[in-house]
């Protein structure tokens, strides 16, 4: 006698069934790149980016540090002739201060060849300058002109006035005169002395 199929053991169709244990939960994803490793990636990429960061950083201290080594033994090996430099300059500087003191001191204040200059290129043609003395207070010219009295009376005060003016003498002047007038040998020739009052005492200097 035939028998019939147990309808438990087989499914529809006939074929085979048992109970499902698999845990699909626990299951390895089917991406191709799981979630799990891109996390991990990037912060790997992270992590490598600060190590990275962070030797840069220590690379640029330990430069710096080290040109601040180079400065400081320049600096140092320089440091003798710094100071050599430095005293001389200290020694130019104190001897020029005595030099210009010394100057101050010992300078004319008019200088005879440019007053000579300036009161030759003044004079009216028939002028003579015969001498010229000076002191702590005044410098004193005279000379004689050739010509008749009135005429170079004349020409005498009109000499003076320009010399008052003058740009160069008048500021180391306080006043220039005319103090001695008379005839000379002949009546075309008349004696003068004109007197420069100097604004100081120090004078002029040959």
């Amino acid at each position: 006698m035939r028998q019939k199929p147990n309808p438990i053991a087989t499914g529809p169709g006939g074929a085979h069934w048992h109970i499902d244990c698999r845990l699909e939960n626990e299951l390895p994803e089917d991406n191709i790149v799981g979630t799990r490793f891109l996390i991990n990636a990037l912060f790997g990429a992270l992590a490598v980016a600060a190590l990275l960061f962070t030797g840069w950083l220590g690379y640029l201290d330990l430069n710096t540090r080290s040109q601040t080594r180079d400065w400081e033994q320049r600096i140092n090996d320089n440091r003798g002739e710094v100071h050599d430099i430095k005293r001389m300059q200290g020694e130019y500087a104190l001897e020029a201060k005595k030099i210009d003191e010394a100057y101050e001191l010992i300078k004319p204040k008019l200088f005879v060849s440019g007053f000579i200059t300036n009161v030759g290129r003044l004079r009216p043609a028939p002028l003579f300058i015969d001498t010229i003395e000076w002191n702590d207070l005044s410098i004193i010219m005279r000379g004689s002109i050739r010509e008749k009295s009135e005429r170079a009376s004349v020409l005498l005060g009109n000499y003076v006035k320009t010399l008052a003016k003058n740009e160069v003498l008048s500021p180391l002047f306080r006043d220039i005169r005319l103090t001695g007038f008379d005839r000379g040998a002949t009546d075309d020739v008349m004696n003068f002395e004109i007197a420069f009052y100097l604004k100081d005492s120090k004078g002029a200097k040959p």
